[in-house]
């Protein structure tokens, strides 16, 4: 019997322990409970502004990829920009080029053209000099000068040079065409052409089957007098016509006389002409 009572009063000193072990852990847990809750309200405040803060990013990158996309679309307007003004600039470098060759080309002409005109100041001042040298024979009915097609030609009729038929000079041509000669052999720069004539009246002998033998023979031999008066061998030439570049008509007899004759031509400065055609 004295062990219930002992045996109640443990019971009772357990169950209070018990009962106070459990408060205490009830408190223990529902501080626990506040502490995880004020954690997870924490844990949601952080989750909170990090989602803000992942959409401000998320914004800004949505920003910055619509901004690199109107860069690169700026990026090739401007490389069209570009390349219309290279080729703007390859067109107008093409252009200087032409304008360039064209400058030049023009250049070259107006050298040429120059040449020329110092090609006929010259002849122009040779014709003056040949007639006012020749000007007794001219006016004694010798000669004539004249510029035809831009050539200085000197007209001698057959008649003062050759007797009908023949190509033997006259005394009355060898004193013409050696005062002639005298002359001439002046211009050291200058190449002159004898160039025989005859009308159309046909001759056919052993020494002469046709007027080409006449014509050519008569300016080879009024060559070889200037020759030997001093004109240079290498500036002197001769060539026959026969009757086919007549001055006038055969119809009449002065007509025929005018186209027997003998013209010493003076040529024109080839490398001029040549380089004028060239340039042309």
């Amino acid at each position: 019997l004295l062990l219930l009572p002992l045996s109640a009063c443990v019971q009772k000193s357990t169950h209070n322990r018990t009962l106070e072990e459990l408060s205490s852990a009830r408190a223990d847990q529902e501080e626990m409970s506040e502490e995880y809750q004020r954690e997870l309200a924490r844990r949601d405040d952080r989750e909170a502004r990090l989602q803000t803060r992942i959409e401000g990013l998320q914004s800004d990158a949505d920003r910055l990829i619509e901004e690199l996309g109107s860069c690169r679309r700026e990026t090739l307007r401007v490389q069209e920009q570009l390349s219309e003004c290279q080729l703007e600039i390859d067109r107008a470098r093409d252009l200087v080029n032409v304008q360039g060759a064209e400058a030049q080309r023009l250049r070259g002409r107006l050298d040429q053209l120059a040449a020329i005109e110092e090609e006929v100041r010259e002849r122009n001042e040779i014709y003056e000099e040949v007639l006012a040298r020749f000007r007794s024979l001219i006016d004694a009915g010798r000669l004539s000068v004249s510029i035809v097609r831009g050539r200085m030609v000197i007209n001698l009729p057959q008649d003062i040079l050759f007797a009908s038929g023949s190509a033997d000079l006259g005394r009355e041509g060898r004193e013409t065409l050696s005062q002639i000669a005298s002359v001439l052999s002046e211009f050291e720069d200058r190449a002159f052409q004898v160039e025989g004539h005859t009308d159309d009246d046909p001759i056919s002998t052993a020494q002469f089957p046709s007027n080409w033998e006449l014509s050519s023979a008569r300016a080879l031999s009024v060559v070889k007098l200037l020759v030997d008066r001093g004109v240079s061998p290498q500036l002197v030439s001769g060539a026959g016509y026969g009757e086919f570049q007549p001055v006038a008509t055969n119809e009449t007899r002065e007509g025929k006389r005018l186209n027997r004759r003998i013209e010493i031509v003076m040529l024109p400065n080839l490398d001029v002409i040549a380089n004028a055609e060239v340039g042309g």
